[in-house]
């Protein structure tokens, strides 16, 4: 055998050797990310079932409604930067859904297992808290204002509708492929 072969050889088992480091590395990276994202994940289960945080939702399903009729409750919710955070407890969940939205919409954790978690809490909330929203975009002139939580409402919603499809889910009202809509 000659030197040349001898280096051709050695150089070919390099190439091994850094390619199959490199998949393990890339292998490594992923179970990083994925561990990460579940720790990221748990603690947004953690506080959607938290108590404070499960009556501040139970009032925006129950209460905000009647709520935003009374015209002192909805001057105060003109001013974003003057807010009592004991007043409304509207603002725990608003809040919390911008937070989800910017973690989903810039995958810091998964969209998906939010999705399946709290599909009718993000749904349902962001229906509720829609006027809200509204009212301050309006004063505050600001089209952005509460952008993640509305793309968490969004995403979730086609969520719902795909997963309904997949699984071949039908509104037994209408006959037709389930639809976040038809949560009551």
């Amino acid at each position: 055998m000659n030197w040349e072969a001898l280096t051709a050889i050695g150089t070919l088992l390099s190439a091994v050797v850094i390619a199959a480091s490199a998949i393990l590395a890339l292998r490594q990276v992923t179970q990083l990310r994925r561990a990460a994202q579940l720790d990221g994940t748990m603690r947004i289960f953690a506080q959607f079932s938290d108590p404070d945080f499960i009556a501040a939702r139970n009032f925006v399903l129950s209460d905000l409604q009647h709520k935003l009729k009374d015209p002192p409750f909805v001057e105060e919710l003109r001013s974003y930067t003057n807010v009592d955070f004991t007043r409304h407890p509207e603002y725990r969940v608003m809040m919390f859904l911008q937070i989800v939205g910017c973690l989903v919409k810039n995958r810091l954790v998964d969209g998906p297992g939010i999705y399946e978690f709290a599909q009718y809490s993000i749904v349902k909330s962001w229906e509720r808290l829609e006027p809200i929203v509204s009212l301050q975009r309006e004063t505050m002139n600001n089209p952005f204002m509460w952008g993640t939580a509305d793309y968490l409402y969004e995403s979730t919603k086609r969520w719902v509708d795909d997963e309904s499809r997949k699984r071949g889910l039908i509104d037994k009202k209408t006959g037709e492929p389930y639809h976040a809509e038809r949560f009551t």
